[in-house]
């Protein structure tokens, strides 16, 4: 498995910036994370030790998802990828050139691995959806496109066994 960027989605416990909030990762700490209950919190992407997606973007993590979904479809149809977090001020940016991408979220912009970024995007989100336990089939159909498209670093990956299912509505 590639780990050069990481995916990893976070769930609010208590009131994010309060002394006792805080945010509970669903791939590290997953029962705890179905324990705080709700979507809200926030998502890393890692790409070695730096930080794509600033921590301090606190939203609706399906809605976090989506959008970074949104961004993926329209860079895959246009050459470029734009979406916006669900509530929040914070545009999402993807443009490449060649192999290397240029991804912004916020205010904070890094150069990355197309196909890497693109992966992580899509194995992030397909955790998330299977935590959850929602079903996401648009995941399937991009990563068919980024296969034809030749832009995938790994090809297909699996969904993560280690992540329970539940249900958000609870």
């Amino acid at each position: 498995m590639n780990t050069a960027l990481i995916a990893e989605s976070f769930i609010a416990s208590g009131s994010v910036g309060s002394a006792t909030g805080q945010l509970v990762s669903i791939q590290r700490d997953p029962e705890r994370a179905a324990a705080a209950g709700g979507s809200r919190g926030s998502i890393q992407l890692r790409y070695h030790s730096l930080q794509l997606v600033p921590v301090d973007l606190i939203d609706e993590v399906p809605g976090i998802w989506a959008a970074l979904l949104d961004v993926v479809e329209s860079f895959l149809a246009e050459g470029t990828g734009q979406g916006r977090y669900p509530g929040l001020d914070a545009e999402i940016v993807l443009q490449t050139t060649g192999g290397i991408a240029k991804f912004t979220a916020g205010k904070v912009r890094h150069i990355v691995d197309t196909g890497e970024l693109i992966d992580a995007i899509l194995g992030g989100a397909a955790a998330y959806h299977h935590f959850a336990g929602t079903c996401q089939p648009r995941i399937a159909e991009l990563r068919s496109q980024v296969s034809a498209a030749g832009i995938s670093a790994q090809g297909e990956r699996a969904a993560h066994p280690w992540a329970p299912r539940r249900n958000l509505g609870e």
